[in-house]
């Protein structure tokens, strides 16, 4: 299956029942996220669904070592989607709904968008990678602080964080985005060293903001 829109490429080895579903959810994200990464013309991206669990095990390899509950990537500058079926074959995502796989679809589209922005000496830590796309792409599964106590180094070794990563980087997201100009937080996309040089400021600013967020809706 090869669908085309105006904005995507869509490539499946098997029909998906609900494509027009989820493309008509994507088109009604797209506004606010490219207006946020100020992208007027975007680049058509790819949509690629893996039906089958070990063969996106296989390509995930070929980047890093797979671990349960991964089913979206962009590491080849694609959205690689593991069907729903599938994914419900996870461990981590055997009751994902139909709701959180379009949210997730949405959340690698903002990571592409951020590849668009970087340039060649851009290296960005993923910490920085999902705290925009969990507050830009999930609309609806992250909507909560979360307390946390890490340390620098801990935040910039993300993927080895064992519980609520995700959950830690929306909170710091949700602080940058209502702490900081859109035009900075660009700057820190194009220019990664920025951010090194802010990071620490915005780790512990963000334990301080959260606690007195949580305080005053007691």
């Amino acid at each position: 299956m090869r669908i085309e829109t105006n904005y995507f490429i869509i490539e499946s080895d098997e029909e998906i029942l609900n494509i027009n579903d989820i493309i008509n959810y994507l088109e009604t994200r797209l506004e606010e996220i490219l207006n946020f990464f100020e992208i007027k013309s975007p680049k058509k991206k790819k949509i690629i669904f893996w039906n089958n669990l070990e063969e996106y095990i296989k390509h995930i390899s070929n980047y890093t070592k797979y671990k349960d509950g991964m089913c979206a990537d962009t590491f080849d500058k694609n959205i690689n989607v593991l069907s729903l079926r599938e994914t419900h074959k996870t461990k981590t995502h055997i009751n994902m709904t139909e709701e959180r796989f379009k949210e997730n679809i949405a959340h690698e589209y903002v990571h592409t968008c951020q590849q668009d922005l970087e340039t060649e000496e851009s290296k960005t830590n993923s910490w920085f990678y999902e705290a925009l796309a969990t507050n830009l792409g999930n609309s609806k599964q992250f909507d909560k602080l979360y307390t946390f106590d890490i340390t620098r180094e801990e935040l910039e070794n993300f993927n080895n964080i064992k519980n609520n990563r995700y959950e830690i980087a929306y909170t710091i997201g949700k602080y940058m985005l209502e702490n900081y100009s859109k035009e900075e937080i660009l700057e820190f996309v194009k220019y990664p060293q920025l951010l090194n040089i802010e990071t620490e400021k915005i780790l512990e600013n963000t334990k301080k903001w959260t606690k007195e967020k949580l305080e005053n809706t007691k």
